[in-house]
C-alpha cells in the first residue's frame, strides 16, 4: 500500500533524507504518476549522491538526464553555467558535498 494523495512529496523528502534511494525511487514514481509531471529539479538532484554511492555504474546515465533536464528548464542557462552545472556532477562521486553548489545553481 503506498502513501496517501499528498503525503508522497513528504515521504519522498523523508526518504532522500535518509538514503533510502530505491523507496525514493518508487515515491517519485508515484508522484509523476499523481500530477502528471516530473518532480522538481531540485528534488531530483537529491537522487544523485545516492545514486553516486549505492549504483556508480548508473551514475553517468542519471546525471546526464539531470544535466539535459537543468538545461532544457532553465530560462537562459549560459556555457558558463552549463560548465558550473557538469563540473558539479562529475565530482558528486568522489565528493558528495557538491550537491550543494548544484542546489544554488538549480535556485
Amino acid at each position: 500500500m503506498g502513501p496517501r494523495p499528498g503525503r508522497a512529496a513528504a515521504e519522498l523528502d523523508a526518504a532522500l533524507t535518509r538514503g533510502e534511494l530505491r523507496h525514493a525511487i518508487a515515491l517519485a514514481d508515484e508522484l509523476r504518476s499523481e500530477r502528471a509531471r516530473p518532480i522538481d529539479l531540485r528534488t531530483a538532484a537529491r537522487f544523485l549522491p545516492l545514486i553516486a554511492e549505492a549504483s556508480p555504474g548508473e551514475f553517468d546515465m542519471w546525471a546526464i538526464r539531470w544535466l539535459r533536464r537543468w538545461l532544457s528548464e532553465t530560462p537562459t542557462p549560459t556555457i558558463d553555467q552549463a560548465v558550473d552545472v557538469a563540473s558539479g556532477l562529475a565530482a558528486l562521486p568522489v565528493e558528495p558535498d557538491a550537491i550543494a553548489a548544484l542546489q544554488e545553481l538549480v535556485r
